[in-house]
């Protein structure tokens, strides 16, 4: 529930802030009163924030904005609580500031400029919304009434020295990056953009697909020069997934590499295998989302999707080898969990075969970390070719039921964690899916 919270200091806000998001800096707010607020006006804050995270909530947000304003006029936890939750919460797809502006008013009015938390709320607005040099002298009336509690008084400097001097704008977070990457594919389908999953897969065949494969390299680069090489073939591929609730959709996120300059990227097959999905969408390193048109191949039981990206020219293509050898060094360029660009190193663990359903596959595992959101991404030698692709991961326990899986009882304890093994796809699998062309 997004309100202030009483005895805690702003360094323990700022610390919440950093490892827990808006809930977690709710919690560990200060509060502008030793008493907690009326559980309708904290309803009200909470509803407020829900609306938001709906799509198309803003009006309804603003409803309820307007409600807290007139009904709790003289509650000045949750009219702080409201403002402050607009002020910080980073995850927010709209930020109004009039409203936050509004609220920290009100809630100075009501505790008469005496509440260090409300002047620091009502300061931080007044930057904010552009008042700067009023703005700077409530948050110095706030750091004025920390006499004798100097770690917050500490941190209220350090923000003032911020107001006082802006720093550059360090660019989008990953959330907010995210974020973005949901609207482009919601818009994408709005716009008639989109090619629905169903309609992608149902056209995809098993066949090799033409493709003009890059040269392969045999420079040695840096790890600086390889991060940069092959971080401009690397694409975020995001998915409309349906979710539970009726009309609604979740993101799903992977990641994707481009292997032929016309737009033709690589990922797992488990990243397209998502019936009922709007749109498919890949969002290149220059930050343009393009829908994937196609499908062009795809080998279900090795994990590979082979897709045509629309509205594209040209694209730097990573060249694929086969025949790494265990104890490579390998590096992985992935978005695991969300992280946008993770770049990973370790080497090649050993190959193995994998039997299933009468078919048989190699695959190899590594040291290289990944973690979800990784799938698809490539795994290169020290030359930027790529010999692999992400493909799963299996956690292995303490435990003898844990190393047979068929045969573990699900709602048993699984055991003390050991080791996760990183399992990839070779780049031999890949090329079987292509039929090069000059």
């Amino acid at each position: 529930m997004p309100v202030r919270f009483p005895q805690h200091s702003v360094a323990m806000v700022l610390l919440a802030w950093s490892v827990g998001g808006w809930a977690a800096a709710a919690i560990a707010k200060a509060a502008v009163a030793e008493t907690e607020p009326a559980a309708e006006g904290a309803d009200l804050v909470d509803d407020y924030f829900a609306q938001l995270a709906e799509p198309g909530g803003e009006r309804a947000a603003a409803a309820i904005g307007e409600q807290i304003l007139r009904d709790h006029a003289d509650d000045a936890l949750t009219l702080d609580s409201l403002a402050w939750g607009i002020l910080t919460n980073n995850a927010l797809p709209h930020r109004d500031l009039p409203l936050a502006l509004r609220a920290a008013r009100r809630a100075h009015e009501r505790t008469a400029g005496d509440d260090v938390q409300v002047l620091e709320t009502c300061g931080r607005a007044l930057v904010m919304t552009g008042s700067r040099a009023e703005g700077i002298a409530m948050h110095r009336q706030a750091i004025d009434l920390c006499g004798d509690d100097p770690s917050t008084r500490l941190v209220l400097l350090e923000i003032l020295a911020e107001y006082e001097r802006p720093p550059a704008d360090p660019g989008p977070t990953d959330d907010e990056r995210l974020r973005r990457l949901e609207d482009g594919a919601r818009d994408l389908v709005a716009s008639g953009h989109a090619v629905p999953l169903d309609d992608l897969l149902s056209r995809a065949g098993i066949e090799p697909c033409r493709v003009k494969l890059a040269t392969p390299s045999d420079r040695p680069l840096s790890s600086e020069e390889l991060f940069e090489r092959v971080r401009k073939s690397v694409v975020v591929m995001a998915a409309l997934e349906p979710a539970a609730e009726e009309d609604r959709h979740d993101l799903s996120l992977a990641t994707g590499f481009v292997i032929d300059p016309a737009g033709i990227v690589v990922t797992n097959y488990h990243v397209v295998d998502l019936p009922g999905a709007p749109v498919l969408a890949a969002e290149t390193a220059d930050g343009i989302i393009h829908p994937v048109t196609e499908i062009l191949a795809v080998s279900p039981f090795a994990d590979i999707a082979i897709c045509r990206l629309g509205g594209l020219a040209r694209l730097p293509a990573l060249p694929l080898v086969a025949g790494a050898k265990p104890g490579q060094r390998l590096h992985a360029l992935s978005h695991p969990d969300g992280a946008l660009y993770s770049f990973t190193e370790g080497i090649l663990s050993r190959y193995f075969v994998h039997r299933a359903d009468g078919q048989a596959k190699t695959m190899f595992t590594t040291t290289v970390d990944f973690a979800v959101g990784s799938s698809g991404g490539p795994l290169v030698d020290d030359r930027g070719n790529v010999v692999g692709m992400v493909s799963s991961t299996l956690a292995v326990y303490a435990s003898d039921d844990a190393l047979h899986g068929d045969r573990r009882d699900e709602e048993a304890p699984p055991g003390d964690f050991q080791m996760g093994l990183n399992m990839c796809v070779p780049a031999a699998d890949v090329l079987r899916l292509v039929a090069p062309v000059p």
